[in-house]
């Protein structure tokens, strides 16, 4: 019965921390997904600002993420657009498992940017 006292809080300590390691992960790499899919919905002819975010958003739903803030850039998406950036933020502390106030306020971010398909600098062959 000594064994388990001495043990025990160290095993759980492990345990608990492997587990918050491995959401931590599953949030960083959803929301890297995430910032690529919503700029691949911003890239087609005819989207808008808020496809991109509407997908990125629906993504990280996904996992179950809170409080995620989405961006795109340019706000206004026209036929003059060349690039389109998806930003994904989230604080970390809303979505920890266990203990939110040990990622001291670590801020998840994710980004990713694209050449539009309207954009003339692009070429299909000759």
């Amino acid at each position: 019965m000594v064994e388990f006292v001495v043990v025990a809080p160290v095993f759980f300590l492990l345990l608990f921390a492997g587990i918050e390691f491995a959401v931590l992960g599953t949030i960083r790499s959803t929301a890297n997904n995430a910032a690529y899919e919503g700029a691949r919905k911003l890239v087609i002819p005819g989207a808008v600002a808020s496809d991109g975010i509407t997908e990125a958003t629906r993504i990280m739903g996904i996992v179950g993420v809170n409080n995620l803030t989405v961006t795109t850039t340019p706000t206004v998406i026209d036929e003059t657009t060349q690039d389109v950036t998806v930003n994904v933020s989230i604080p970390y502390d809303n979505n920890a498992v266990f203990v939110p106030w040990f990622a001291g306020g670590l801020v998840i971010n994710a980004s990713s940017t694209l050449k539009t398909e309207r954009y003339g600098g692009i070429s299909a062959g000759p």
